[in-house]
This record gives structure tokens, sequence and C-alpha cells, in this order.
């Protein structure tokens, strides 16, 4: 490949925006042969949710991208396999020349940008057991493999360190509380607690420049070498040196008083938390783990607040968090992601795990990351909704519309089977008749029902999370079969096929006597006294009909897709009417059944409930 400058256009995401997307920052970071991650090729974006279940290697995720910035000895446990090297690489996207001149050395400049291509850079570092690990950069000449990953790499040249850490300071990492006690109440560098006051302090001292001339003066009067040494010190160390000679000629002695750096004058502060209605005051470490957890948050949303607007630095921070939701309250959660967000648009880049739907919204639903297990292969994450839905629809407003849809439902991202519903009648009951059936409700079998509001969003929706990796199944009326399922290019079923022939004439035969409208494509409409959805229970009661329906369900069935060959779920429930207070009515009915009246009385519901269990 030919090799190109910093200044050359940066490369173009599958959403279209472009490869710095207005910030420099970790592009991606690949995991090789570290703790569960064997092999992981991962995508960040400037705010990044991983979700998943406990155990599969989020939190190693968020110890890569740490070490990559700072590197470290490896445990000997961290090794998947401890005969191979573990490898960690990230990929530095937006270095702009601009931003390279931004670097305060004129060397560190310069051992940075013969390895930028396109604005990218790629580091990573290699090691195994407690050994230094190689710190390595791209070549650029050699190019990269099929995922996009370099292929060769040389040793760091000298200096680049420093342009590294100049652009992405060492990771913030709030760890999920695990030793509280070294987390919060030491306050020690290096802590959570002291990163974030260091972080909310900066400003603070920039906008106090009176201190810090204030601590110049003190150093000038109590170092040995200070301008302004004081006159009793420096009649201390006359008369020290004066006695020692008599000992020891020679030798002097001064008395050196520790200078004091304005950053360490307020390390040595300390966070106490008082209880307004008692008045007890104690250190933050002395309060219960809920209202520590809590104060690691108001932190990072104070921070949150004094960035808000304040305008971007050179570096660019992670941000790391594992479980930001815990001891939290609901509204506290929402605060808080949102609080990470606004830290996300301006000095730092956010990643963190979660367990709570409450941290997934509309806004940062396409970039979540869902994080599997696998027993052969170790950690492997999914692809992305932002990445599905561009790879699976073609359409730029169906892309949108989609986004949108499936950006509302947070449980999808929590479950391992996905089940779409055509409207909120299946979505509220068919998972009452599933925990009678299954004794246990589908959530925790990570079954989740969703209702995109229409039978026309299903296949687009079924591609997006098939994309996804999620076992993905729908449910819709039988109307489904005759009209969507043979709309579009890639139609499901043929559109002038034999079958919607015999139905059309189905419904022609059966219009006089029911009196349904029938549209000028030889379907049944909404416009007569007798709505579609009956004309199609009628459609469905007929010998004939019956027959067609059996048939196309059958098809469907093989694409995952279930259609209520009786017409619709108040078919299979003998409910004669639609709306809420049929819904409300057939929920108190359910809830009395027992598992064998399900079994017995309502076979299609149970047919229907069987075939998503077997999905």
């Amino acid at each position: 490949m030919s090799r190109r400058n910093c200044g050359a256009p940066a490369p173009q995401f599958l959403d279209g925006t472009t490869g710095d997307r207005g910030m420099h920052g970790l592009g991606q970071i690949y995991i090789e042969n570290f703790r569960a991650c064997k092999r992981v090729l991962l995508a960040l974006g400037d705010f990044t949710p991983l979700v998943g279940q406990n155990n599969v290697g989020k939190s190693t995720i968020l110890d890569a991208i740490k070490l990559v910035l700072a590197p470290k000895a490896f445990a000997k446990s961290d090794a998947t396999d401890p005969a191979l090297p573990i490898v960690i690489a990230a990929r530095i996207q937006g270095i702009t020349p601009a931003l390279i001149e931004r670097i305060p050395a004129a060397n560190h400049r310069a051992a940075i940008a013969p390895y930028c291509v396109d604005g990218v850079l790629w580091i990573r570092m290699v090691g195994t057991g407690a050994a230094r690990p190689d710190k390595e950069v791209w070549e650029p000449q050699a190019g990269l493999n099929e995922h996009g990953v370099p292929l060769d790499w040389r040793d760091y040249p000298v200096g680049l360190p420093n342009a590294v850490s100049a652009l992405l300071p060492e990771a913030l990492h709030v760890q999920a509380m695990d030793d509280v006690q070294e987390d919060l109440g030491k306050g020690k560098a290096g802590s959570t607690i002291r990163g974030l006051l260091d972080e909310i302090m900066t400003p603070i001292l920039e906008a106090h420049a009176e201190i810090t001339h204030a601590l110049q003066a003190v150093r000038g009067l109590l170092t040995a070498n200070g301008e302004q040494r004081s006159p009793l010190l420096r009649t201390f160390d006359t008369s020290a040196t004066t006695a020692l000679g008599e000992f020891f000629p020679g030798l002097t002695l001064d008395m050196d008083v520790p200078s004091i750096d304005v950053k360490e004058f307020f390390k040595s502060g300390d966070l106490h938390v008082t209880d307004v209605v008692c008045g007890d005051r104690r250190r933050f470490d002395q309060v219960g783990s809920g209202a520590q957890r809590a104060i690691q948050m108001a932190l990072i949303r104070l921070l949150a607040d004094m960035r808000h607007g304040a305008g971007r630095g050179l570096g660019r921070r992670m941000l790391l968090v594992d479980e930001p939701e815990l001891f939290l309250h609901p509204q506290g959660v929402r605060r808080l992601r949102e609080a990470l967000r606004t830290l996300s648009s301006e000095a730092f880049q956010v990643v963190f795990t979660t367990h709570s739907p409450l941290m997934v919204s509309r806004e940062n639903a396409p970039d979540t990351v869902i994080v599997r297990r696998d027993a052969q292969d170790g950690a492997k994450v999914r692809v992305p909704l932002r990445e599905a839905v561009s790879s699976a629809i073609g359409d730029g407003e169906a892309q949108a519309r989609t986004l949108f849809e499936l950006g509302n439902v947070a449980d999808i991202y929590f479950s391992e089977k996905v089940i779409i519903c055509e409207g909120k009648t299946d979505q509220r009951l068919l998972p009452l008749v599933y925990e009678k059936l299954r004794g246990n409700k589908p959530e925790l079998d990570r079954i989740c029902f969703v209702a995109l509001g229409s039978c026309s969003s299903i296949p687009k929706g079924m591609a997006v999370l098939n994309a996804m990796g999620i076992t993905t199944g729908a449910i819709a009326d039988l109307d489904f079969a005759f009209t969507h399922a043979r709309a579009g290019r890639d139609a499901w079923l043929n559109k002038d096929g034999d079958d919607l022939v015999s139905a059309k004439k189905v419904l022609a035969r059966l219009q006089p006597e029911f009196g349904f409208d029938i549209g000028d494509n030889g379907l049944p409409t909404n416009k007569a006294a007798v709505r579609a959805a009956e004309a199609w229970s009628r459609f469905a009661g007929d010998v004939e009909g019956a027959r067609i329906a059996a048939a196309v369900h059958g098809e469907l069935r093989d694409r995952h897709m279930w259609t209520w060959p009786m017409g619709c779920i108040e078919d299979a429930l003998d409910e004669p009417e639609k709306g809420e207070e049929a819904i409300l009515r057939q929920e108190d009915r359910l809830r009395k059944f027992t598992s064998q009246q399900i079994h017995d009385e309502l076979p299609g519901v149970r047919d229907c409930l069987d075939w998503v269990t077997a999905l």
C-alpha cells in the first residue's frame, strides 16, 4: 500500500461519519490470549457501553484498554494459553497534522508523524509472564490483514511513548468496587477517587494562580538552594557544618525542607461526608458501600458539569467504568448515564460495562456492544446495532427508522433470543402464557418479546438482529403472509404465487356472506364495518382458506416467522375483541389458568410458544 501522511482524508465508517468523528481517540482494540479474550476485535466510539452476562470478558476488555495506553508486566495467570504471548493492539484515529503540532516537544512530534496513515496510528504491547512487555508501533508499509489489523510491527522509536501519552494519557479506570478500602479509603495516587479529584482540581488550580505563586515563595524560603533562603535556616546550615567539621572535616550539612507542589498540596486533602440530620461527619470510606459508590459517581457527574462547554485540550483521556449503576436508584442511573454521555462529548472517551437496561438509551443503543462467551472461542463481541443496520438495510430512510425502533428496546441487548411481535397484544400476553407453561418468566430464560408497532418493520428488524448475531423470531397476524411477506426485492414468499391467487378467490367467495371490503389488490381492507382482521379470521375458518393458511404458515416457519394460522392471537385465545380492554380481560383470565388448562384449551398459543422455545 502507498504510504500517506496524516493530512490525507480520514476513512469513513459504515454510518458515513469520518474516521476521527471530530475528536481523536481509540477506534479499535484487538486482544489476543488475554484471560477470557482468546481473539477479540472491538470497535470503540466516543461512548461505548459493553453489555453481557457475568464472567464473559467485559472487564477484561477494559483492562486491556488501560494496559495498552500504559503498558506494564502481565501476571502469569493473564495468558489464556501460557505457551503463547499476550497481544493487545489499539487503533488511535483522528490524529491530524494540527493535533501533532500541539504536542509540546519537537522530538516527540517527529517520532509520531511517520507512523500515521490517514490520521491513524496503531500501537501494541506483547508480553508473557512477569517480564516487561514489548511496546511496538505499526510499520505502515506492511499494510493490514483482512480484519484491518496491521501485519508488521517495530519497536517504539524514542519519543513515541511521550507523544502517545500527550494525546491519550493513562486511562482513568473506575472499577466495580471490589476493594473499597483501597480504592476509596486511601485516596492514594492511581486510585479512582484520586484520579477523579485530580481531574476536578485541574481547572481550580488554573483559576487560582496565586496558590502556585504562594507555594513557590514558600519553596524559595525553605529549600537549600532557594533564592530567598530563610536566614534562620542559613544560620542552622553554617552552625551545623561548623560542628560537624570538628569531627569530619570537609563535609557540610544543610536543612532541606521538601518542596511542596501545588498538586501534592491538594492531594493531602480528604473527602468527608456529613449527615445533615444528626451532624455526624466521617471520612468517605467510613460510610456504607452505596454511599461510597454514589460519591464516585457524583464526582463523575461534577466532572461532566465542569467540563461541559469548557473546550478541549490536547490530551483526551479514556474513562473506563465497571458497572456504574451499582447501588444507585433508577433515577440516579439515568442521571449518571447522561453525565457520562456529556463527558464523551468533551475531553473524555467513555467505555463502560453494565447489567442495567437503564444504562442503554435510544441515543447510545446503536453503539452498544454485546459481549458473550463461547466455551471454545472465549469472549466474543457481536456486531453493534449501527453497523448491523448499515449492512442489513440498503435504504437510508429505512435505516434511520429501524435504528429508532430497535434503539428504543433496551431489553434486546440483555437477551439471547428476541421475539418481534406485530403488536402489544402478543407482547403482553405471550410472556404470561410462557410463564404458566414453563414455570419461569421468559426474561429469566433470556427471551425478550418486543413490539415494533407495525408488521411492515418485521423483515428489516429480523435482518438487523440476525446481523448482530442474536437468535430472532417474529410473530404476526395471518395477513402478513399475503402482504408484507411478499413485498420488496427480497420477498419471503412469491409475489405472484398460486397460493396468493387461491387466497384471493376464497376471499372473494366469502365477501358477500360476511360483508367485509376487498381492495383493488383483492385483499381485505378496513373500510367496511367488518374489519380486515375479522375477514382473515373468516378466511382461516373456511376449509380451503385453512389449507392455504397452514401452507403459508409452514413456509414462513422456515424463516423463523410465526403467522397465526387461525387469523390472529385473539382468535387463538377465543377473544372476540381487540384493544386495551380485551388485553386486560385476557391478562386476568390467563393468570387464573393452570399449565394444563392452557395445554388443553389454548393449543394454538401452546404451539406458538413451543416454537419459540425450539428456535
